[in-house]
């Protein structure tokens, strides 16, 4: 065998993201406290931006909703990512001992965020309700940020897949056989899954767009309070209108003026003092201008954001209207594949736009992601949404009366009548998902004379 030294030339395509691109993407994942904060370190770092009102705390206080106590000087802390989540549940009208257990599991989750002990372990730790436990874990692993307190790192992508409509059999092979990667590559969890290469290799590559420790990843940069930058309301005529609470691209102001003094100002001019608020005499010209295409940038990418968000959310809330109108029960079945074609845009910046983002409705404050699930049937005119059915079967479960506790058979049943034709699998499929005991266990708590459990 010949061994020879040699160099080939070619040509490739590939896409690749400037700064200003990757920082754009990033204005439309932060959620609105993240953004101010934003704007306000921008104007701290850059002369050729500035308040509208010159004043930063009452346009802040006025963007966000809140008052400024006059006494108040100190910078506060940015809530917690586990006060977001109670924050969050506590929108969604959970009961005390809801948000009990929820205390609970946050504080035995770990570094990473998951739950490493049995919710039964757990129940007998905090001497709460096996069944309420799990059935808050569940709705925890549903708020922002998706896939907290979850048991493994299956069920933390699974849930992020289920809230993006993107779970298919093949994915769910693929999740039950994920730590093989590790150990033995790509060919072997192929193998084990029943799928060729190409297809794992793409899957793979959906997954790398979830984050596997969301909790980690709040609490480094994401102090999420929750306001509503929706709001979604009912007008005369009946229909739904969708407009923005907040514009932030209104309360800043580009300084034309100082743009021009400093066009005017001759290169050779040497001034003992510069003129207030213009840079420093020091400042290299190449400074200067990078300060004022960062200006100008933000000028541009503040409304380009609003009006994606304006726009995916209008798509959205008038699919979604049913919804709006009756409750989840008549959730209709979205993917964000469905509104990025739509609109002619990308499923991720969809997945960008959507997350952290709220709506204010007559029925509370909503998640924009809660608008979103899966579709039962295969028929886009007859497919049901998977989170209708499940909403359907919750109403069913919690108003079970102490003399008759059915069968998961007959709530199959139940649903079929209201439209779902769901088998007695999936129904203990969703059961679980909801934290809802068998039916056995049930009839014990009411024969206990506990009532039946959450």
């Amino acid at each position: 065998m010949v061994v020879a030294l040699g160099h080939k030339v070619g040509q490739n395509q590939r896409l690749s993201l400037t700064p200003g691109m990757k920082e754009s993407l990033q204005l439309l994942k932060m959620p609105l406290p993240v953004l101010l904060d934003f704007i306000n370190q921008k104007i701290a770092d850059n002369p050729f931006l500035d308040w509208k009102d010159g004043m930063p705390p009452s346009a802040l206080t006025r963007l966000s909703g809140f008052t400024q106590d006059a006494a108040d000087t100190l910078e506060a802390a940015p809530p917690s990512t586990a006060y977001s989540l109670l924050h969050q549940l506590a929108a969604q009208t959970a009961s005390p001992l809801e948000q009990r257990c929820a205390l609970a599991i946050l504080d035995a989750l770990d570094e990473q965020g998951r739950l490493s002990m049995p919710p039964a372990e757990l129940a007998r730790q905090t001497h709460l309700p096996t069944g309420l436990l799990e059935h808050v874990r569940q709705r925890l692993l549903r708020l922002e940020p998706c896939g907290v307190a979850a048991r493994s790192l299956e069920e933390c992508l699974r849930v992020q897949l289920e809230q993006q409509g993107a779970v298919t059999a093949d994915m769910l092979a693929l999740l039950a056989h994920l730590p093989l990667l590790a150990r033995r590559g790509v060919a072997s969890v192929a193998s084990a899954a029943g799928l060729s290469v190409q297809t794992v290799t793409e899957l793979l590559a959906r997954l790398r767009g979830l984050d596997p420790f969301p909790w980690r990843q709040a609490e480094g940069v994401l102090p999420t309070g929750i306001r509503p930058e929706l709001v979604a309301n009912k007008t005369e005529t009946g229909q739904w209108a969708i407009t923005l609470s907040d514009t932030p691209e209104d309360a800043i102001r580009l300084e034309t003026a100082l743009i021009t003094r400093i066009r005017r100002r001759p290169a050779t001019a040497q001034a003992a003092t510069a003129p207030s608020g213009a840079p420093a005499q020091t400042d290299t010209p190449d400074k200067i201008a990078h300060w004022l295409a960062q200006a100008r940038w933000l000028m541009r990418a503040l409304p380009r954001r609003s009006h994606s968000l304006l726009s995916v959310a209008r798509h959205v809330l008038h699919y979604q209207a049913d919804c709006l109108e009756h409750g989840p029960q008549a959730l209709r079945p979205l993917s964000m594949t469905q509104v990025a074609h739509a609109l002619r845009l990308n499923d991720s910046t969809i997945s960008r736009i959507v997350a952290h983002k709220y709506v204010q409705t007559p029925r509370g404050t909503l998640p924009l992601r809660d608008f979103f699930s899966a579709a039962l049937g295969a028929d886009e005119d007859t497919a049901q949404a998977s989170g209708a059915a499940r909403a359907c079967l919750l109403h069913l479960l919690q108003n079970e009366t102490a003399h008759r506790v059915r069968s998961d058979q007959d709530y199959a049943e139940a649903l079929r009548q209201k439209g779902f034709s769901l088998s007695r699998r999936t129904v203990v499929k969703y059961r679980r998902m909801l934290g809802i005991p068998s039916s056995f266990v049930r009839m014990q708590a009411q024969k206990a004379g506990g009532g039946p459990p959450a």
